[in-house]
């Protein structure tokens, strides 16, 4: 609905297709949403089917809102690490392994993080700080079968991180999530975090947003961080998606976040804050898509 709405404020005429026979189109701009529900067969790699689909769109002449090399980088963790490296971005150390066999070998040392190839929302994150935590996930059936790459990653001395939501060259949203806890714990939200809308590092700036267009996609969401919280360090890029859920800036009384996102209210109401910047952000995305399609 946000997306319909923002090509209805640059006064463009639509179609609105439910049929699954969205192969017959050639030479058309068509927006869609990012989601998993087109993997109707339900395949474990449920992102390789929407990267298809956008692949064979465009090679038919249409123009793909989002483009298929931003449906790539949508809970594809392998493949977002690869083009982290080959573009330079500064992430955490980062190994990326056949099996299970093929990580013990490595004798990688504790702690690190395991990362599932295709999660979201600090899902499918885990902490791995003995030979024991290692087995436990090894016994996971479910795990070893989603997972045909054991993503490693270096953890971090973090106890909060920046998300940055970016539309092209502009910084649209963001927001610090602050783990209150002395040990280290994902910054979701969803476990508790403070969240601090006000402060941006305004030093770095320019280095997230050349990072950021160095990726060479239209809009997404970065988490960023920093060794130790040392804002004087160096940015640390965690992950990036080319589709978000942002969080409205509310007025916090003395509640976690997720209260508001859990509880309804009248007068400081999550969901209606949630909507309208959703809607905001959203129009901005199709301006940008359209502004594309005709340098193109």
């Amino acid at each position: 609905m946000a997306t319909i709405a923002g090509l209805i404020a640059e006064n463009k005429r639509i179609n609105v297709v439910f049929s699954l026979t969205i192969g017959k189109h050639h030479n058309k701009k068509i927006f869609f949403s990012i989601s998993n529900r087109y993997n109707i067969y339900k395949f474990d790699n449920y992102t390789h089917i929407l990267s298809h689909i956008t692949m064979q769109l465009e090679q038919q002449g249409n123009s793909v809102f989002p483009k298929h090399c931003e449906t790539m980088l949508w809970e594809n963790k392998t493949y977002m690490h690869q083009v982290f490296y080959k573009v330079g971005v500064n992430e955490p150390k980062t190994r990326i392994f056949e099996s299970f066999d093929d990580l013990i070998v490595a004798n990688v040392h504790y702690p690190f993080l395991i990362k599932a190839e295709h999660s979201s929302s600090s899902e499918g994150l885990y902490k791995i700080s003995s030979l024991e935590d290692l087995a436990n996930l090894v016994s996971n059936k479910k795990f070893v079968a989603d997972n045909k790459h054991i993503i490693v990653q270096e953890l971090i001395n973090m106890r909060k991180d920046l998300r940055v939501i970016l539309v092209k060259g502009e910084i649209v949203l963001h927001y610090w999530r602050i783990n209150l806890n002395k040990e280290w714990k994902p910054t979701s939200t969803s476990y508790g975090s403070k969240v601090d809308f006000d402060f941006f590092p305004e030093q770095w700036r320019e280095h997230i947003i050349e990072t950021f267009k160095s990726l060479n996609i239209t809009t997404g969401a970065f988490d960023v961080t920093w060794q130790n919280d040392d804002l004087n360090t160096k940015p640390i890029y965690l992950e990036v998606s080319p589709f978000y859920q942002p969080n409205p800036r509310m007025e916090i009384k003395n509640k976690a976040y997720a209260f508001y996102k859990q509880h309804f209210s009248l007068l400081n109401s999550w969901d209606i804050k949630y909507v309208d910047v959703v809607f905001d952000i959203k129009h901005k995305q199709v301006k940008a898509y359209l502004e594309d399609s005709l340098a193109n």
